[in-house]
């Protein structure tokens, strides 16, 4: 049967795949115009969304407030303004916008439809903030897999698991938990596994390195995604030595935004002058006008 999809949709959803061969950086966007600027660095492989970035830019909380048709509409927005540049975005579609795998799947579809080169979804569930039963996300996982078969594409699918993040079982029992959750989701077709949350002290191995590396091991093949961070504590050699194959920054890109725009306020407020402006150099306006141009035609 035919792909309803674009031939470039399709090609691009084959680029991002083949990417996972090597370490990459995912910068996360959170709307239209950041994607656009994103996609303009150079060495740019691939663009992300941030369910928490995006929502924010709605004045609303992570955890699915958004609601699947919003959230859909903004991935759309974000993957039609870098289609001109030929950038592949996978989605943030937290836990699937569903309570069960058959609206998952639904979700997943609409977002592959959308064009999206690869979707995330995670393992906590936004009713009761805790993980989800492995059994049930394990078919949640295998619902959104049968999706993106289903429309014969080749868009990478991202399990998260969230056993880093959350209270649930003693530390020294995290890694444990981590490996059988990621087997299961391997198992159901996930096609790249991330495990954000790792830091560099607290975990049972002693080093983030060894935690790495049992990680990666343990996934059989199935390339690993991290989330960028302070406390990983380990360079982009090291985690291409290790076998991650790519990092995500979440939505530290965009807090960080926020935060530079805080201080910048807050200095000229007490009376420093106007030098906190400097970095918009970096940004001119007319560049920043030509960006947005760009993607109109």
């Amino acid at each position: 049967m035919a792909s309803p999809l674009s031939d470039a949709a399709q090609a691009r959803a084959e680029r991002f795949a083949a990417a996972h061969e090597q370490l990459f950086l995912l910068p996360n966007a959170w709307d239209a115009g950041s994607a656009r600027v994103l996609a303009a660095r150079p060495g740019t492989v691939a663009i992300a969304t941030s369910s928490a970035a995006v929502a924010a830019t709605a004045g609303l909380a992570d955890g699915e407030r958004m609601g699947r048709d919003a959230a859909i509409a903004g991935a759309a927005a974000v993957i039609e303004a870098v289609a001109a540049e030929d950038v592949p975005v996978t989605v943030d579609l937290e836990a699937g916008f569903g309570a069960t795998p058959e609206e998952v799947h639904g979700t997943v579809s609409r977002t592959v439809l959308a064009g999206a080169s690869g979707v995330n979804i995670e393992d906590t569930d936004p009713a009761t903030g805790r993980l989800r039963d492995v059994g049930m996300q394990a078919e949640i996982v295998a619902a959104a897999a049968s999706a993106i078969r289903e429309l014969s594409s080749v868009a990478v699918l991202n399990a998260r698991t969230d056993v880093f993040w959350t209270p649930e079982g003693r530390s020294a029992e995290r890694l444990g938990l981590a490996l059988d959750r990621l087997e299961r989701y391997r198992a159901a077709g996930a096609t790249c596994l991330f495990v954000p949350g790792i830091q560099r002290t607290g975990n049972e191995l002693g080093s983030v390195a060894d935690l790495v590396g049992a990680l990666v091991g343990a996934c059989d093949g199935v390339p690993v995604n991290l989330l960028a961070s302070r406390d990983l504590g380990l360079g982009l050699d090291e985690l291409a030595a290790l076998g991650v194959r790519r990092i995500s920054f979440g939505s530290s890109l965009y807090r960080a935004a926020l935060a530079r725009a805080l201080a910048i306020v807050a200095d000229t407020t007490a009376g420093r002058g106007w030098g906190a402006l400097a970095g918009a150099d970096e940004l001119p306006y007319a560049r920043l006008v030509a960006l947005m141009t760009e993607g109109d035609g």
